[in-house]
């Protein structure tokens, strides 16, 4: 990632800090997709207390990356934690995907593999939408995404 910041500090301890990307971020809005810009800019984003935070979300299933489709779907939850949300972020006009693990091996999803944190940048024709796990990266390039997250079980 360019900006965000998520650095392994020693077993199980990780240094996550967005603020250089959220001060850059009014900078791209213009450059931004809609649905893209409004994932990025929601005030709950990159705020760990929050219930809408993509923090510690754990990925339900890989996305292919040989042929991506050009619609992408990719599911997350919040594992057995009441009052928080699951996420859904839908993808148009994939382009390409790019699954990186720190030891070459399958990216295996769970509560140990969540996601640290991502950053959405633009791109020729869309952006791109990195999002870093705990042993793993995952690269989507895109014309635009929206998300969906789901109710809150004390709504």
């Amino acid at each position: 990632m360019r900006y965000v910041v998520v650095e392994r500090r020693g077993r199980g301890t990780y240094w996550h800090d967005p603020d250089l990307y959220l001060a850059v971020l009014p900078t791209l809005r213009d450059a931004l997709p809609p649905g893209a810009w409004a994932f990025a800019a929601d005030p709950d984003h990159y705020d760990f207390s929050a219930p809408n935070c993509v923090k510690d979300l754990v990925l339900r299933t890989v996305p292919p990356t040989t042929s991506p489709p050009l619609d992408l779907g990719l599911r997350f939850d919040r594992g057995p934690i009441p009052d928080f949300n699951g996420l859904t972020i839908s993808y148009t006009g994939v382009t390409s995907v790019e699954v990186t693990t720190e030891d070459d091996q399958p990216f295996e999803p769970s509560a140990f593999n969540s996601l640290r944190l991502d950053e959405i940048l633009p791109a020729p024709g869309g952006c791109t939408h990195e999002l870093t796990f705990t042993t793993a990266t995952i690269k989507i390039t895109a014309a635009d995404l929206r998300v969906s997250w789901d109710p809150s079980t004390s709504d």
